[in-house]
């Protein structure tokens, strides 16, 4: 739409315009100032489309020439003028006679029944009005069969999409899809074959790690029990040495006490 890309031509102004109409103007495309904003620095409006273009390529710096371009929202005074103003239709070549106040030019331009669309398959202009029945019957649009899914032009389909070709090519890919569905079972197959094969090999494998780790367990309680019978030994030559150093000790004392007896008896 042209109001998208460019100001509004002075031209498309319905009725008189109470403000000086040079002041609505963007400085870049000379045309009615759409969706303006303003330099900070220099206060000067431009289109947001024509500006943004600009600075894009000239590094930002502002159309104007003051410094840096900085920006700020559109002086009030020049949103308020813009408001008052009203304009035709882009539409209007194609019939649209409709008048239309600034702000609403946009929302009324998309959904305006008389803009010319590109139809998708014979690339004629088309009224938005017309555009569903004139896309329902052209018959330079490609069609898909939801059955075959073959691509056709709606043109074209009394001689490329018959019922007949239609079911060849529905047979065509079911033996197509047979033969690769063949193909992968047979590949699952194989696989499963090898991996049969392969079993006993593992199975046997498993069965002497088994052999093995059965051999270590039986060495392994065997070292424990002798470990635990040298163990056993050595704990009983401790009590026996225990018990020894013990009664030693026991028949000292009552020795010691025997003669302590003696000497109270004798005193």
């Amino acid at each position: 739409m042209e109001t998208v890309h460019l100001g509004l031509p002075v031209e498309r102004i319905d009725g008189a315009c109470e403000f000086e109409i040079n002041d609505l103007k963007c400085n870049i495309c000379k045309n009615v100032l759409w969706q303006p904003i303003a330099c900070k620095n220099c206060e000067i409006a431009f289109c947001s489309t024509c500006i943004n273009q600009w600075l894009a390529e000239n590094s930002g710096i502002c159309r104007n020439d003051c410094r840096e371009f900085v920006q700020r929202q559109c002086p009030r005074l020049i949103v308020q003028q813009l408001s008052r103003l009203h304009f035709k239709c882009e539409n209007s070549p194609h019939g649209c006679e409709q008048v239309v106040p600034y702000d609403d030019l946009e929302k009324h331009e998309l959904e305006c029944q008389y803009k010319p669309l590109e139809c998708r398959g014979c690339h004629a202009t088309v009224l938005k009005m017309n555009y569903t029945e004139h896309d329902n019957s052209c018959e330079e649009i490609q069609l898909i069969c939801p059955e075959c899914n073959m691509t056709y032009k709606r043109g074209e389909a009394a001689t490329v999409h018959t019922e007949i070709i239609c079911l060849k090519e529905q047979l065509r890919q079911l033996r197509k899809d047979f033969e690769g569905n063949k193909q992968q079972t047979g590949e699952q197959i194989q696989q499963v074959t090898e991996k049969m094969q392969q079993l006993p090999e593992a199975i046997q494998q498993l069965q002497q790690t088994s052999e093995t780790n059965k051999q270590q367990a039986s060495e392994e309680i065997q070292r424990i029990q002798q470990s635990f019978e040298v163990y056993k030994q050595q704990t009983g030559d401790e009590i026996h040495q225990i018990q020894q150093t013990f009664q030693t000790n026991k028949e000292k004392s009552n020795n010691g006490v025997e003669h302590v007896i003696k000497r109270l008896e004798r005193e």
